[in-house]
């Protein structure tokens, strides 16, 4: 933040909210709506703005925690939206901020206006939202490794309860139950994908009842304990059947892929050197790629991402560094072809390379 010359950071987003205060509240719905906001000086302690019937549960972690001032859900959004801002900017006076530009990650249209009545003036939080939240803490590591032994567990349930005649939609919630009994909070997608919903990429669960011989695939997308996200994907056979052999060559180039581009990743490297020494994946596969072959990870989705040679790089000079946690992952599906395959780890980079945070086995039907 003294970098980039902010005074604050008034955050919306949960993710950042709990990042700078420890706090979450109803995430998927604060998500949504504007009714808490963290009020982050450069210098000393955040204000965290609750919703009112939180503010006792946020109070055991937080040190100041004001009741939030929300303009949604009135008539008149444009007078509570003035309230709220006033309110917030007597706060910037306390920390002794006022003056100095706000950076902001979203903010409906009543809030930015009423700011900018007030003489707010506004920037984007993300340059330094993500630059924060690029490399991991101890103890950001120690909970990934914590929500790496429960996606285990929750990739061996889904295993176990592959077979014909199953839904993919009860795949799912298998992955859910497991999830949530030890202390996940919730799966940000649905992709649980059986025979051709494997193809194209990118769909979710059906009513669909698998059959024997179909691949299935899962993404696990989970925002797990303290509020940890895991992307892990793993493609399964359904039944005691052989598979075909166009589901073996799929595999094995998935896989091959996958281990070869987890083995070049090593700090000290620029995302735009990791994508010139990427390996190749087949070219059978790239009108349907995924849309990075690396992407970060932390409490969401994060910055940088590595894109495929062909594509514009997003984050060509950004340096990969020790204790980033990343995902390597791609999907390898024909167009037209009646199977996919989605494979990926979640890792965490160290001087030596990569370590893998939640170890599940491939397929070894798939691979012979």
């Amino acid at each position: 933040m003294r970098a980039a010359a902010v005074g604050a950071c008034l955050l919306f987003n949960e993710p950042n909210i709990r990042y700078s205060t420890g706090v979450s509240a109803m995430p998927i719905w604060s998500n949504t709506t504007f009714v808490r906001a963290a009020l982050v000086p450069a210098e000393g302690r955040p204000i965290l703005f609750e919703h009112g019937n939180s503010i006792h549960r946020s109070r055991t972690v937080a040190d100041d925690v004001r009741p939030m001032h929300a303009w949604e859900f009135y008539d008149d959004q444009t007078t509570e939206a003035a309230t709220w801002a006033r309110e917030t900017v007597d706060a910037m006076r306390e920390l002794r901020v006022d003056g100095a530009p706000v950076a902001v990650d979203r903010l409906g249209t009543p809030g930015f206006l009423a700011l900018q009545a007030e003489g707010v003036t506004i920037i984007d939080s993300a340059p330094v939202t993500q630059e924060a939240r690029e490399v991991k803490t101890p103890e950001e590591v120690r909970l990934f490794e914590i929500n790496g032994a429960m996606v285990v567990e929750m990739l061996s349930a889904f295993e176990d309860a592959i077979a014909p005649g199953v839904r993919e939609r009860e795949l799912l919630a298998v992955l859910s139950d497991t999830m949530l009994r030890r202390g996940g909070e919730y799966l940000a997608t649905s992709t649980v994908c059986s025979g051709p919903n494997t193809n194209p990429w990118r769909s979710e669960a059906t009513d669909r009842a698998m059959e024997a011989g179909d691949l299935v695939y899962v993404d696990t997308d989970t925002v797990g304990i303290e509020g940890y996200f895991f992307c892990v994907s793993r493609t399964f056979l359904c039944g005691d059947g052989l598979p075909t052999a166009a589901q073996r060559d799929t595999y094995k180039a998935s896989f091959e892929w996958l281990e070869a581009m987890k083995a070049v990743v090593r700090p000290g490297l620029t995302c735009g050197e990791l994508a010139d020494v990427a390996p190749k994946l087949p070219e059978k596969y790239m009108p349907q790629r995924y849309e990075v072959m690396i992407h970060s990870v932390g409490l969401e989705e994060e910055s940088p991402n590595v894109c495929y040679p062909i594509d514009r790089q997003m984050n060509p000079d950004r340096l990969i560094r020790e204790d980033m946690t990343l995902v390597v992952e791609l999907y390898a599906g024909e167009v037209g072809a009646d199977h996919g395959v989605k494979l990926g780890d979640e890792v965490l980079v160290t001087g030596n390379g990569v370590r893998v945070l939640a170890p599940y086995p491939f397929t070894t039907e798939l691979l012979v």
